[in-house]
């Protein structure tokens, strides 16, 4: 859900889909790949289905590790920002410039969500729907304007409003993009590196003693430093591939990072048989990790080889079209959904029959449909506006 840089050294600049900057299109890949596997795990994982199915628990069960597709998210984003950050460290104007172009991308879709919660909970029908769920909650609003929704989820034990639910990790990364400017300022590459590798040691520990410890299993998969390891991978690998001697080496061992993908894009297969929640204890100790390091190979495989066929698979048109929008519709996939369900079936989306499946078709065209839309009208032009913020 962040720019992207120029192939020789990503992330070197923001960059905005409107065809002036040169883009890594595999890491637009990346991330449609990110937000399918989100829309994979609200639309249909979670979803009740047929009673007299036998079929449809085995689907679910078969993509049950949808979710880890925040994590992927996680990974580009550290990866992408902490390039940024490291080629302008030494800029006087980086904290204004790079808050400035977080600001226009971040905040303008970000509010009209917020709008679409004020506005819609007003609805009559629509605000009753699922038992007022999709308004209502424990979850302070002020909260959500505030980027620690998060923090008050874990506290209160609750999603909040499941209009505004998916939101957690945005304000996550938020969290992010306000520490680690002045990590970055503050501290020489080396420090940076070895502070990264500290933290994401201390993450899994972090998360079992948040399950164990706490007994509070959200504070394990919701809190910035509980997945600050995902994040801090990112960075890592942004380091890595600007430094010649590191890139040098992986260069003339890629079996090695093939390797890694292969066995660890087994595990994952297997993982998602095993239908492993978010906050089970397997996923807290060992799975998050495993997860980061997968999606962190994928990353420099991509990057390093961009003739592979992993990196041209990911260039596919569909697909980079998908995460050039992938902040819209991880906003906005859910509100159009219980919108339509609720408009065309009066009811939440339930998958009982054909008929709610078509509507969950038809809410993922519509929401596919709108982020071209806002991206053509809306954010492109803010973003382009915060590019001219300049670094220098």
């Amino acid at each position: 859900m962040s720019e992207t840089g120029g192939a020789s050294r990503p992330a070197s600049a923001d960059n905005i889909p409107d065809g002036r900057s040169r883009r890594i299109p595999a890491l637009d890949g990346l991330r449609g790949i990110a937000i399918l596997l989100v829309l994979t795990v609200h639309y249909f994982v979670v979803v009740p289905g047929p009673a007299n199915s036998a079929i449809y628990p085995r689907l679910q069960q078969a993509c049950s590790l949808g979710y880890s597709g925040v994590d992927l998210f996680f990974v580009l984003s550290g990866f992408l920002i902490g390039g940024i950050l490291l080629d302008h460290r030494s800029s006087p104007r980086l904290l204004p410039s790079f808050y400035a172009r977080r600001f226009f991308r971040i905040v303008p879709a970000y509010v009209l969500l917020l709008a679409s919660f004020y506005v819609c909970r007003t609805i009559p029908g629509l605000n009753a729907t699922n038992y007022g769920t999709y308004f209502s909650g424990v979850v302070p609003t002020w909260s959500f304007w505030a980027f620690v929704q998060n923090v008050m989820m874990a506290s209160k034990h609750d999603i909040g409003p499941y209009w505004l639910g998916a939101t957690w990790s945005l304000a996550v990364e938020e969290q992010f993009y306000l520490l680690t400017p002045f990590l970055v300022q503050r501290f020489s590459p080396r420090l940076i590196g070895w502070i990264c590798v500290v933290v994401i040691g201390a993450s899994p520990w972090l998360r079992l003693q948040a399950l164990d410890g706490a007994g509070n299993p959200m504070a394990a998969v919701f809190l910035l430093p509980t997945r600050a390891d995902g994040l801090l991978f990112g960075v890592l690998c942004a380091m890595l591939i600007r430094n010649p001697a590191v890139v040098a080496i992986i260069r003339r061992h890629d079996w090695l990072l093939r390797a890694t993908i292969i066995l660890l894009g087994v595990g994952f297969a297997v993982g998602s048989w095993q239908n492993y929640p978010a906050d089970s204890r397997p996923m807290i100790l060992f799975g998050y990790s495993l997860l980061n390091v997968l999606f962190s190979a994928v990353l420099l495989h991509v990057v390093l080889f961009p003739s592979a066929p992993l990196a041209r698979l990911l260039t596919a048109r569909p697909l980079v079209t998908i995460g050039l929008t992938s902040y819209f519709i991880y906003l906005f996939h859910t509100p159009i959904w219980y919108l339509l369900h609720w408009f065309l079936l009066h009811r939440p989306p339930l998958h009982y029959d054909w008929h709610a499946g078509a509507v969950t078709l038809l809410a993922l065209l519509l929401t596919f449909v709108a982020a071209r839309l806002s991206m053509r009208w809306f954010e492109g032009p803010l973003l382009r506006f915060g590019r001219r913020v300049s670094y220098e």
